[in-house]
């Protein structure tokens, strides 16, 4: 488990290194970011720029607070190309590829 994809060792130290209360904010986090990638692309499609950049600014922020560090990363990228108005296909798939490694990982951190 890499800490770049899910720095759990920072983050569990936020919630007082509390580990059932942070498995429960990562439950949280898969379910309600389960097709972010999918909800923002279909924005993005339909010229909702700014839908898509609130999505992407939200799951970057929950990210950060999780330690899901290539993702809130990768999720600044998105949303600096959505707001610049620029192509948005290259960090389009950084964010896609990062959001699947992040709940890949994390649901093998929660099954441990």
């Amino acid at each position: 488990m890499t800490e770049e994809v899910l720095d759990w060792k920072e983050a569990i130290a936020r919630v007082l290194n509390k580990r059932d209360l942070y498995v429960k904010l990562l439950a949280k986090f898969i379910e309600t970011e389960r097709d972010t990638p999918s909800r923002v692309e279909q924005a993005l499609k339909n010229g909702n720029a700014e839908e898509a950049r609130q999505q992407v600014h939200s799951t970057k922020g929950a990210a950060a607070n999780l330690g899901a560090k290539a993702l809130a990363a990768s999720a600044l990228e998105l949303e600096m190309a959505i707001k610049a108005g620029a192509d948005t296909s290259r960090a389009m798939n950084h964010f896609s590829t990062a959001h699947m490694d992040t709940l890949v990982t994390m649901h093998a951190f929660m099954s441990q």
